[in-house]
């Protein structure tokens, strides 16, 4: 288990090591090449942001060269390959972000609670005082900022309530806290998290009765699910989903799994065009649990089949708004529909049928889909 063991025995417990835990006993952290990344990256910011509040300034652009390349010589495990990237990133964190030095509280702040059984910390990347109060008082808001060197969408719930709640319990003054994701990359911008003193009482609660738990019983079977991807035993664990055992671990093995990929594809390509040649001439086949043939779509489709000059009058006779019904958009709306197929201006129908596989529906499920859709 990674925990660092303290003299009186007590593990220390992150936040990233009590969410894996949570999903999985037998999680260990895999200390990789993407990890070592991050870490520079988050290096770079803490120090470029510390000399822009020594100095004063809210930029400091002639030294981020220097700043950068003091973060990637101190930090061990990273791909020398990916230098250029990460100069490139470092160069367009201070390109796109001053410091906004006004409402500062801390930066690279590690937070730690007592719980007895554990010690539990996390290290805020920001803190920001976001009540404009006067600065010699107490805080009542606050702003935390994580900074994400990754490009994918992922999920930081559970690191937003966690960071949060040890905030509330480490500043007895806050009473509203914001927790804000920035990707660096600018890959996509998540709606920030927004939590107010006591609720996640509740939640806190019942995470630490299961963080407890799980520590309690460390030879538990392992379970397959989210904290495989970043668990050092993906690859030889049995439980470990199958997702996580692909994931590569360069860029050469990456080569390798999209060459399979696309060997795969077109693989898949020959298959369908053996069987459309099949089907040609034959009915359709209920095999595998799967449909395939040459199928017409199971529902009949909407069609307006009137010319503009009549649907126009029967618009104008209806009161509806001209410009909604006439631009070039389909006509979605069920009872509208309806309307237009008793008018005669439009019909039902299925569409030709065209060579297809898709998952078999028993006459059952089909007759009550078919009933719903039509309720």
């Amino acid at each position: 288990m990674t925990a660092l063991a303290l003299q009186s025995d007590r593990p220390v417990i992150r936040r990233s090591l009590a969410e894996s835990l949570l999903a999985c006993t037998q999680f260990v952290m895999d200390d990789g090449e993407q990890l070592a990344f991050g870490t520079a990256i988050h290096a770079f910011i803490a120090a470029y942001t510390l000399l822009c509040k020594s100095s004063g300034e809210e930029t400091r652009f002639t030294d981020v060269g220097r700043l950068a390349a003091e973060a990637w010589s101190r930090t061990e495990g990273l791909d020398q390959g990916r230098w250029p990237e990460f100069m490139a990133l470092c160069e367009h964190f201070a390109e796109t972000h001053p410091a906004e030095l006004s409402t500062l509280m801390h930066v690279e702040h590690t937070l730690t609670h007592d719980v007895g059984w554990a010690l539990l910390t996390c290290t805020v990347d920001r803190m920001d005082r976001t009540d404009f109060g006067d600065p010699d008082e107490a805080p009542r808001s606050i702003q935390i900022s994580d900074w994400k060197s990754e490009r994918g969408e992922l999920n930081h719930e559970f690191q937003g309530r966690w960071y949060s709640q040890m905030a509330f319990l480490s500043f007895p003054s806050v009473m509203d806290i914001v927790f804000a994701v920035h990707a660096l990359r600018d890959w996509f911008k998540p709606d920030p998290l927004i939590f107010h003193r006591g609720e996640l009482d509740l939640w806190w609660r019942a995470t630490l009765d299961g963080l407890q738990a799980r520590l309690a019983t460390p030879n538990a079977a392992p379970i397959g699910g989210p904290a495989c991807a970043s668990c050092a035993k993906r690859y030889e664990c049995p439980k470990a989903i199958a997702v996580a055992r692909l994931i590569p671990e360069n860029d050469e093995q990456a080569t390798e799994i999209l060459q399979d990929r696309l060997r795969m594809a077109e693989g898949v390509s020959v298959i369908d065009d053996a069987l459309k040649l099949y089907f040609a001439d034959r009915p359709q086949l209920v095999a595998a649990g799967h449909e395939v043939g040459f199928l017409q779509t199971r529902e009949p489709s909407f069609k307006v089949t009137a010319p503009a000059s009549k649907l126009l009058k029967w618009v104008r006779k209806k009161r509806m708004d001209m410009d909604a019904m006439l631009k070039a958009v389909s006509i979605t709306n069920r009872g509208v529909q309806e309307d237009l197929i008793k008018a005669g201006l439009a019909v039902r129908e299925f569409n030709p049928a065209e060579y297809k596989i898709r998952k078999h529906l028993s006459a059952r499920k089909n007759a009550t889909e078919v009933e719903d859709a039509s309720d």
